[in-house]
Parts: C-alpha cells; structure tokens; sequence
C-alpha cells in the first residue's frame, strides 16, 4: 500500500474542535462562581460559569471565547490554554485532556531521562527483541540491549541526536538496517505528521523540522509532500551484519503517565530468530 493511499486514524480537525468545545462547556457549566473567586449576588439561571466570566478570569475576549465553545475554527495558543486551565479550575488530568484537545504537549511533560524506572525495567524484560521509548518529537529516550544490535550505541550521538527521524535521514549505518529505506522513510515521516498534528507548532517540533530540512534534501522533499499515515501493527523487515535480513513484529504502545511511547519489534517466541537475538545480546556489553 503505498503512503499517498494512508489516512490518519486521529480525529479530524472538525472533530477535535467539538470535542474541545463540549469539554470546555462541560467543565464552565460545573465550576461555582465562588470556587473562581467570583462574587455573585442573587439567583443565577445559568448552571457555574457565565462565558463572559470565563473570558474575563482567562484573559480573552467573550467573542473569542464563544467562538471556542461553538467549535469555530480558530487558534488556541499555549497561552490561553493556560488561562482556561486556571479559570475553569482543571486539576492535572482535566489540564493535560485540555491541551492534548487542542493539538498541543501539555506543560511539565517528563524531560529525556526521567523516566520511571519500571518503564527501563521493561525495556530489559523485553529483551532479546529490540526496543526503546521515545517521545512526541521522537526522540529516544532509552532503549534495551537488543536495540543496539541494529542501531549501535546510541551514547555516541549527543542526547538531542538521538532522534529516530535525524538517525534515519543522516546516518548512512541505520538506514542500512532496512529493507526497503525508501518506504520506510516516507512512512516514518507520515506517521510523525500524523503524530505531532498541530503540535507541529511546538517550537521543539518546528525546530526539528527545520534542522532536518536543511541537512537532508531527502526529509524536505518527504516533508512537503504532507502525507499523513496511521501506525498499524505490522511485520518490519529489518538486516543485521550478522543475522542476514529478519522479520519482527512492529508494535507501539502508549506509556501513561510521561511524554513517552513504546516501540519494539518483537521476535515470535520460541523461534529460530528470537534463540539467535538472544545469543546475540547475551554477548553485547552490560
């Protein structure tokens, strides 16, 4: 199938502007004018909050807010996420549902490295099959020892290096561990598109994508081709100096609770491919 033919399976833009506007609603309708503050006397036939009270407590104009709650399409700054978040009182989990709904990473999202310590623990378990964590920009945040069968040691490459998208487009060793580079590329970097959706306005995103089109011609071209892929489980094809060409599971799964996603490629037990992984890591550096 090739990537033109792909969709994104994420909420459409439509969508995901009524579902901000039925969650903001939602929350002004049960917020106590006293709970913000607020002073109110008298009988008050609207249930919490009044729009213009929100406006005010968020720092917007009512008519911008009104159009938020009727889901125009307009944009919803860091900012003013901030300001809806302090006015309508959402604790952390309201806060973060509220960002990730406009398209945005919430604030204090785990930095590289400070990762719970369980989520090591299972890259470990995990091998003889190759994984790792990384993030909404892609960036690897740790990985097992079975991954660096196929991408080395990645401590040779400076932390803001480690990349899955700078490591495809500029290491000539990596991209040499897959089968077909051309496909795979193009759907990696759909699949990001798809991924970051309006994050793509973040400025860490925006400043990936602006080093990577300057050192590789090959990424810009993919780039502005703005395709859009869903990631599907699927069979990867990856090469190995040692093992010839090998057929592993591809599968990611969400990390809850930090700004990480599981990726590993995963080798049926009890086959020959996964007994050879293993003898392969049993000799690779602790």
């Amino acid at each position: 199938m090739s990537i033109d033919t792909l969709t994104s399976s994420a909420p459409s833009g439509s969508q995901r502007r009524k579902e901000l506007a039925a969650f903001v609603r939602s929350r002004r309708e049960r917020r106590r004018p006293d709970q913000a503050g607020l002073v109110v006397a008298g009988r008050r036939r609207t249930p919490g909050l009044r729009r213009e009270e929100v406006a005010m407590l968020a720092g917007v104009s009512v008519t911008w807010y009104t159009w938020l709650e009727q889901a125009r399409d307009i944009r919803v700054s860091r900012p003013v996420l901030a300001g809806l978040g302090r006015a309508l009182g959402l604790d952390d989990v309201e806060r973060t549902h509220l960002y990730r709904l406009a398209g945005e990473v919430p604030p204090g999202a785990p930095a590289a490295g400070e990762l719970p310590a369980q989520y090591r623990l299972l890259l470990d378990q995990l091998d003889p099959s190759p994984a790792l964590l990384a993030n909404h920009r892609f960036d690897i945040l740790a990985w097992n020892r079975a991954a660096t069968l196929f991408y080395g040691d990645l401590t040779r490459f400076p932390r803001h290096r480690r990349n899955v998208l700078w490591l495809m487009f500029t290491e000539p060793d990596i991209q040499a561990i897959s089968d077909d580079f051309a496909h795979e590329s193009a759907y990696t970097v759909a699949l990001f598109r798809a991924h970051t959706a309006e994050g793509v306005l973040d400025p860490g995103v925006a400043a990936l994508i602006d080093e990577l089109s300057a050192a590789s011609p090959p990424f810009a071209a993919l780039w502005r081709r703005g395709d859009l892929a869903p990631f599907v489980p699927q069979i990867r094809a990856l090469r190995h100096p040692r093992l010839g060409r090998v057929e592993l599971e591809y599968v990611k799964m969400r990390a809850v609770g930090t700004d990480a996603t599981l990726v590993a490629y995963l080798a049926a037990p009890g086959s020959t491919t996964a007994a050879r992984l293993a003898g392969l890591v049993a000799d690779q550096p602790v």
